[in-house]
């Protein structure tokens, strides 16, 4: 990337409207007034209590060189909070640059991610919590969403497919397309999986009927395929909350089997292993197919485990608390 276009792209972050938020390397599919974190530091009134200040976050979909850039340009300042978030895995060779979260830079001033790191810059916080709970979430909030979200009644005149996958991996050669095919072709000797993303694509349902909302597309189905795109320690996306979330059963792979234990009933999940054997796994899921009053009871027991309200509250104080410290150095 040529100088020029480097200080091209510096120039135009995402930007809330309001001028106090800016993102580099993000998500280019909202604008930054809808962004998550944008409404955190709105509802919690951080741009009110320090009006002069400049939040700028970082995230891995790009280059390094332009957190490196605002150093240059901005090398000490006092009203200019830099921030990075992870949302992917960056331990994937692809992440390199990004491996230790950005806390390796004394510029950093807060880094947030999926890691179990140990570092006073830094702040587990897992992706899923942006999809699953609005930034404007009050405690109240938060324990109605987890009780919605692990308390969920049987109706099997709603719920009469048998299981979807929605993915877009593509390419023999991808290791998570892989998996999935064979996840998907070992489900099928049960009933018939239906794709309705671009791997192994079968059905235009999700698109033609339910206009792209997979939320409601997943409602008719009893299972949902969500492993993660790798196997590591603490990296949990929205993937398996999602399956929750529509009501599925989640058959799941990541988080090296042990998916935010404090906050999910892992009984109520199943687990694939994509280098072992899975035959008591797929009689299970078979056994739950044909027989109603096996799946009624797998699929009624508690999704979450009774103090997750308390996790995800703690997530969001625990937010508040680090990016009010950033202000008493």
């Amino acid at each position: 990337m040529s100088l020029r276009t480097l200080y091209r792209r510096y120039r135009n972050p995402l930007t809330s409207t309001d001028g106090h938020i800016l993102y580099y390397n993000w998500w280019n599919k909202q604008p930054a007034d809808e962004i998550w974190f944008t409404n955190f530091l709105q509802k919690r009134g951080f741009l009110e209590r320090y009006p002069k200040t400049r939040f700028v976050f970082f995230s891995s979909l790009g280059n390094l060189n332009l957190f490196r850039l605002d150093t240059i340009i901005h090398p000490c300042p006092h009203n200019r909070k830099r921030l990075y978030f992870n949302g992917e895995n960056n331990h994937y060779p692809g992440f390199a640059p990004y491996l230790h979260n950005l806390i390796d830079h004394k510029s950093t001033n807060l880094s947030l991610g999926f890691d179990y790191t140990d570092d006073p810059r830094y702040m587990r916080f897992p992706l899923w919590i942006l999809e699953m709970f609005p930034p404007e979430s009050t405690e109240q909030d938060i324990r109605r969403i987890c009780d919605q979200l692990s308390h969920q009644k049987w109706d099997a005149s709603s719920r009469s497919r048998f299981c979807a996958l929605v993915s877009g991996n593509r390419g023999p050669n991808d290791p998570g397309a892989q998996r999935r095919t064979r996840l998907v072709e070992s489900l099928n000797s049960i009933a018939t999986v239906d794709c309705a993303g671009k791997l192994l694509h079968n059905t235009d349902e999700l698109k033609t009927k339910y206009n792209d909302n997979k939320a409601e597309f997943l409602k008719q189905y009893k299972f949902y395929i969500c492993p993660e795109n790798a196997s590591v320690d603490g990296y949990v996306t929205e993937k398996v909350f999602h399956a929750i979330g529509s009501g599925c059963i989640p058959i799941y792979w990541g988080a090296n089997g042990n998916p935010e234990p404090d906050m999910l009933n892992l009984d109520a999940i199943l687990f694939w292993n994509p280098d072992g054997d899975n035959n008591a796994l797929l009689k299970q899921i078979a056994e739950l197919q044909n027989n109603p009053a096996h799946y009624r009871e797998f699929y009624e027991q508690p999704r979450l485990r009774d103090d997750a309200w308390q996790v995800v509250a703690n997530y969001f104080n625990n937010l508040e608390q680090h990016l009010n410290a950033l202000f008493k150095s």
